[in-house]
């Protein structure tokens, strides 16, 4: 399970610096999903660090699921905006600060997240079903 995983962050990082590299004319969708890249700043580091990941609009923000490919343990980027809320976007060649706004399981409107969430991509249920952990909902609310 853990090369699973592995290989997870490997394909993540070979995406994010085609994304970065290109100016964001590559790699800002895979088929039809949008992808947006989440620049975060390290916990422990203080360094940028960006990842790529599946871009749901919803109401003018954008909703990132904290899947981890239903990994036992919470994405790094993640952890980071418990530390910080304040992050960068990138979706295609425009890149916006934002603000991360952390919805739990026991949110109200989680559930109604999580379905938008899966209508995008139907993986985020297999996901859940992988792993004991309870998923959270990141809402991305850029600042213009």
């Amino acid at each position: 399970m853990q090369l699973k995983f592995n290989i997870v962050r490997i394909v993540s990082k070979i995406h994010g610096y085609i994304y970065r590299a290109s100016g964001g004319r590559m790699g800002k969708n895979l088929g039809r999903q949008e992808i947006l890249l989440l620049t975060t700043t390290g916990r422990k580091s203080g360094k940028k660090r960006s990842v790529p990941l599946a871009a749901i609009n919803y109401e003018g923000r954008y909703l990132v699921v904290a899947s981890f490919g239903g990994s036992p343990v919470h994405p790094a980027w993640f952890l980071n905006i418990r530390d910080n809320s304040v992050v960068q976007i990138r979706l295609g060649a425009v890149i916006l600060q934002a603000n991360a706004s952390i919805i739990e399981k026991t949110n109200s409107i989680y559930e109604e997240l999580w379905d938008k969430a899966v209508d995008t991509y139907q993986g985020f249920d297999s996901y859940k079903k992988a792993t004991t952990r309870n998923i959270p909902i990141v809402v991305l609310e850029p600042v213009y």
